[in-house]
């Protein structure tokens, strides 16, 4: 289940990142597209979970000031980050630098827990790391087309992936998926209103710009990110997110169909070694240094 679940969510991340890209190339903002995804995608969820309202979390200084660091360095890193890459490199290249995040997992805890990754886990690793170097440079690093802000910016994203995935579980078993996700989301908003000291560009109406939105938030957001969260309860943080690298190779396959972009025998290798990877962790039952 938990395997099923982070795997859908990264299939509906893959949804966010095409969505925004088709935004960003119709000269929507990466401001707009962020504090909207955060506003809308807090009321949502704060109406969906108002039966399990819980006032402790606004009474207990200490819940409140883990609610606001999840809200900056979990969401808003996470969702900004990404959004600024894409805007500043492609959708690709973002997704395959923030999918560092492994990486950083498990780094952090062979630190923590003063251990070594097993021979399966760093295999996997590896076959990730691979797959989306292929899928983004096609095996050549002529082909290697990033601008230091979108690096600057994906390694942004990637350090807000490990920090939701690592710190969350604790609050989200206290008070829900939901509900975290519904009070983080408006506080991330309203941080980044802060932040742009209240300047968020307006634009005329504009339908699929605004279906395109909606695509973001319900689908690239509220059910991926509760889906991947709720994966991490069942497999751990490390685990989840190495699956979680489907999303380049769903975001290809939606590519192709939606958009007509042809794949050589290299990209269909990465892709191939991307979901081996996720083989090889679905087949783990009791991840040792997780």
């Amino acid at each position: 289940m938990g395997v099923f679940l982070v795997v859908l969510g990264g299939i509906f991340w893959a949804v966010s990142g095409v969505l925004a890209e088709y935004l960003f190339e119709n000269h929507y903002s990466v401001e707009w597209v962020s504090f909207y995804r955060l506003f809308c995608t807090g009321l949502i969820l704060i109406i969906l979970s108002l039966k399990r309202f819980e006032v402790q979390i606004f009474t207990q200084k200490s819940t409140l000031f883990s609610l606001f660091i999840y809200a900056l360095f979990g969401l808003l890193l996470t969702q900004y980050g990404y959004f600024k890459a894409i805007f500043y490199t492609d959708a690709g290249t973002a997704t395959m630098i923030q999918y560092s995040a492994p990486l950083i997992i498990m780094l952090f805890l062979c630190f923590k827990d003063k251990v070594l990754p097993k021979k399966l886990e760093f295999l996997a690793l590896s076959l990730i790391l691979i797959g989306l170097f292929l899928i983004a440079t096609g095996g050549n690093l002529s082909d290697f087309k990033m601008s230091f802000w979108g690096i600057l910016w994906a390694l942004a994203g990637a350090f807000g992936v490990a920090f939701y995935s690592l710190c969350a579980r604790g609050i989200i078993e206290k008070y829900g998926i939901f509900l975290l996700m519904g009070w983080a989301s408006l506080i991330a908003s309203g941080i980044l209103l802060i932040l742009l000291l209240g300047k968020i560009p307006s634009y005329d109406f504009d339908l699929k710009g605004y279906l395109a939105l909606a695509g973001i938030i319900f689908i690239g957001t509220i059910g991926a990110f509760c889906l991947y969260l709720k994966g991490v309860e069942y497999i751990g943080a490390l685990r989840a997110s190495m699956i979680a690298c489907i999303e380049p190779v769903a975001a290809a396959f939606m590519s192709y169909f939606f958009l007509k972009t042809h794949y050589g025998f290299l990209e269909l290798f990465a892709f191939s070694l991307i979901i081996v990877s996720v083989f090889l962790n679905a087949m783990k039952v009791k991840p040792k240094i997780d």
